[in-house]
């Protein structure tokens, strides 16, 4: 296809499609070219809100959007996010429960050594109780609720990094008005099918009431049925089951038990047979159980989360069982259709990767646009490096279950009766005998060797192992380190504001 394309048409709204037309026609049309953008929204499909969590980049991504962020905060029912709490995802030598964090923070080198190698010979820091506390202020943070900036700091700013919780549908919403008023025609009219040319590219489409529209590129935001790439080019879909057990999950929004007491992060709490989690936005609580089907029922799995939020009252919502299509599609980008969101796939909410492969669907099509025409060299190139994506994403994902040491039948099978990724299979052997090195990851997009140290370190992988490393190191320096690690966090925590201050303010006093 060597047509010029300057005519980019969307299919599907929700958080995917109204998120890539505001990036498109944002980042598009700031020279001299061109491009429309059409955004195609069925008025009859409602979109699916679980995912209520960011990660690393957002805020970026909605700095270069031009978005202020007391706008996103007031409109999205936002709140602030420095770290995934992991609750019980492992025991300890007495088979109690263990907690660690997930931060967004790089860990840090003392003396050329990674600081988990201090960690590992040395212990917590003084005071400390964690390797995360021990190195850096978020934990602190977190268990204190403070917000990660100061009240009145500028947009983006802050001592402590940060991304959000919020509100998927107000969030959709938000974009989809600020996409419009950039310029993005907006039809609201069902697919009927699709036309393709001779080579299989499509060409138009044919709605309900406008009647056919001509096409050059299409993005597929249909969701899970995936209704272009999918339904009318084939394009086969890999399921996870193999790598990864949880496939549905119980979404249950509550009011805060006290909602001057936000605490910037997400819980991840272990269960029977998945994990709950816990999302604190402004004006209520989002918490879900994500489970797999084959180890306990759906009602089962209502009663074990009703227990967990400790509301009774709640079971009479009835709440909706979201069964979950985990997986991907082989290619993303095929002829001249790209899918992204639940179209092109769907590990799982653990680590809220969704909307970040939205954003890095839009940023490699930026990379490679098709100026002058599709080639299949380009076509090949964007997905190689989006299966690169999504291989990083699920051995993660995989790593945080594999590694677990709890005894019920659900997390044994993690570790027994899955399919480990090949480069996980050989990290994990490599890491016996060392930490993970930025050389260990592969592709080095959402997750770095310090998410990795950090898992691991937190649920207690490397116990009772001596590392060559260990030999160079000299305690004076981790000390010194850690006494500035610690004036930091007294003196942040002497200066942060609540979470809930913080966000009142940001809000105008409301």
């Amino acid at each position: 296809m060597n047509e010029r394309i300057d005519d980019i048409t969307i299919v599907g709204g929700g958080s995917a499609g109204w998120l890539m037309g505001l990036f498109l026609t944002t980042m598009l049309n700031k020279g001299e070219s061109k491009v429309k953008v059409t955004l195609i929204e069925s008025p009859n499909i409602p979109t699916i809100g679980v995912g209520e969590g960011t990660v690393t980049g957002f805020p970026r991504m909605l700095q270069q959007l031009g978005i202020k962020e007391s706008e996103f905060l007031r409109k999205s029912d936002a709140t602030f996010k420095c770290a995934g709490k992991f609750v019980g995802w492992n025991l300890d030598a007495q088979g109690k429960p263990t907690t660690f964090y997930n931060p967004f923070n790089v860990g840090g080198y003392v003396g050329g050594f990674e600081t988990g190698y201090y960690y590992q010979k040395y212990g917590n820091a003084p005071g400390a109780s964690s390797f995360v506390d021990s190195i850096m202020p978020t934990q602190m943070v977190v268990e204190n609720q403070l917000g990660p900036k100061l009240i009145g700091a500028k947009d983006y700013e802050s001592p402590v990094p940060y991304t959000y919780h919020l509100h998927a549908h107000d969030f959709s919403r938000q974009v989809a008005n600020i996409a419009k008023k950039r310029g993005v025609v907006h039809i609201l009219d069902e697919m009927l099918d699709a036309e393709q040319d001779e080579n299989g590219y499509i060409t138009a489409l044919n709605l309900k009431e406008k009647g056919r529209v001509p096409v050059k590129l299409v993005i597929d935001c249909t969701g899970f049925s995936g209704r272009i790439l999918q339904q009318v080019l084939k394009e086969p879909f890999n399921e996870f089951g193999n790598h990864l057990l949880c496939d549905r999950a119980i979404p249950i929004p509550h009011p805060h038990e006290d909602p001057k007491r936000l605490t910037p992060c997400t819980t991840a709490t272990a269960m029977k047979a998945g994990w709950t989690f816990d999302v604190p936005l402004y004006s209520r609580m989002g918490t879900g159980y994500v489970y797999s089907s084959r180890f306990i029922s759906d009602d089962e799995a209502l009663d074990e989360l009703i227990r967990h939020i400790g509301d009774e009252s709640l079971r009479e919502r009835t709440p909706p069982v979201i069964k979950m299509r985990v997986g991907r599609v082989r290619n993303t980008w095929v002829k001249n259709v790209i899918a992204t969101g639940l179209s092109a796939g769907f590990v799982e909410p653990l680590e809220a990767s969704a909307i970040y492969t939205i954003e890095m669907t839009a940023r490699m099509l930026l990379t490679y646009f098709p100026e002058q025409g599709i080639e299949q060299k380009t076509v090949d190139r964007f997905n190689e490096v989006m299966n690169r994506m999504y291989n990083e994403i699920l051995s993660f994902i995989v790593m945080t279950y594999y590694t677990s040491n709890r005894t019920e039948p659900f997390w044994v099978a993690a570790r027994k009766d899955i399919d480990l990724p090949d480069t996980l299979r050989e990290n994990l052997e490599m890491w016996q005998s060392f930490m993970p090195s930025p050389h260990d990851v592969e592709g080095k997009f959402l997750f770095s060797h310090w998410n990795y140290i950090y898992v691991l370190l937190g649920k207690g992988y490397f116990e009772g192992r001596h590392f060559p490393a260990e030999r160079f190191l000299v305690k004076s320096d981790w000390m010194h380190f850690s006494n500035h690690i610690a004036e930091v966090k007294r003196q942040l925590k002497q200066k942060l504001p609540s979470h809930y201050d913080l966000l009142n303010a940001i809000r105008g006093g409301r």
